[in-house]
């Protein structure tokens, strides 16, 4: 099924390519910079500097639904790497330096989300007089050169994990370097657990859904009521750089799963989200409610929560109604 739009026929490649793409994933993962699902999204950082950051990526069978349109991962997550490393770059081109997603909005135009997704970023300034540095950044998403999604965000700059020594990202002085290969026989444990996902991932998917969703498992269950809720496993696939769930993959979650609640015939327009805390435990789990279901448009509000059930994630989405069932898929994860 699509995330964004119906319509759209997958053509999907044999099992064996998906898994060289994901064994290539972790072997340039062992080079520290990047985090898997960046790698495994086949980012291109186009260009990145002060002005602006440009990354993209070429929908293809291993990061698309079943309709053929990419997941919502790959397209958060885009997101979300392009204005934090507008942010980066405006304070400095060298390495070392974490961010932190503080909040995140995405409206979607309802434009299919095919073909090469590029999304372009800009610094638009700073928090004054905050003790510490807080950036602002706008994005826009085309995809196959029209506009998709536009998006905002702020972040904040943060320590590294005790320990934890951050690596330049592949467009920094000293970046990542093409990985190595790798066969199945030298993964680590933590590696190994990725490649079992990739398995069962393939095995689930059935042509109504895709290997992408069941590699995510964001499978949305309605409570009826206006109500959802879903459990997504955590481990290196949806992770950062220092090992909390991804800032996209997150977002992602948050608005599939408020789909699953808002009123049928009811499409995502936008969704604006706040980090309250990392995404940490062996799962994620998100829970959705109406709180306005109009005949033109529904409200829904959606909790992430992690390890001990600290609050992770709090996501309020818009929801408008179409007047046709393909239109009804558009920008509506289910």
């Amino acid at each position: 099924m699509s995330d964004i739009h119906s319509g759209v026929v997958a053509v999907h490649a044999p099992g064996e390519g998906i898994r060289a793409r994901v064994l290539q994933a972790i072997a340039d993962n062992r080079t520290p910079g990047l985090h898997f699902v960046g790698h495994f999204m086949g980012t291109t950082w186009d260009e990145v500097t002060p002005e602006h950051a440009r990354l993209s990526i070429e929908t293809a069978p291993h990061s698309t639904d079943a309709g053929g349109e990419a997941n919502l991962v790959m397209v958060t997550t885009l997101i979300d790497m392009a204005l934090a490393n507008a942010i980066r770059a405006g304070l400095s081109m060298e390495a070392g330096m974490r961010l932190g997603t503080v909040s995140l909005h995405v409206a979607f135009t309802g434009i299919p989300l095919a073909g090469r997704l590029e999304a372009v970023a800009r610094c638009e300034g700073w928090v004054e007089g905050a003790l510490t540095r807080q950036g602002i950044a706008h994005c826009r998403l085309t995809a196959g050169g029209r506009v998709a999604c536009i998006a905002s965000g702020t972040f904040m700059e943060l320590p590294p994990p005790v320990g934890v020594t951050l690596a330049p990202l592949p467009w920094q002085p000293g970046g990542m370097p093409p990985g190595g290969t790798i066969t199945t026989r030298d993964l680590d444990a933590r590696e190994r657990g990725i490649w079992n996902r990739v398995d069962e991932a393939l095995g689930r998917a059935d042509g109504r859904t895709s290997f992408v969703e069941h590699l995510f498992a964001q499978f949305p269950v309605p409570d009826g009521a206006g109500r959802a809720h879903c459990r997504m496993p955590m481990g290196l696939h949806a992770g950062n750089r220092v090992g909390h769930a991804q800032g996209g993959v997150t977002f992602a979650l948050a608005a599939r799963t408020a789909c699953a609640a808002a009123p049928a015939g009811h499409r995502l327009v936008e969704a604006s989200a706040w980090y309250l805390s990392p995404g940490e435990g062996r799962s994620l789990k998100a829970a959705s409610k109406v709180s306005r279901a109009g005949r033109r448009l529904s409200v829904v509000d959606t909790l992430v929560s992690g390890k001990g059930n600290s609050r992770t994630l709090e996501m309020v989405s818009t929801h408008c109604a179409c007047d046709t069932p393909a239109a009804a898929g558009a920008g509506a994860p289910v």
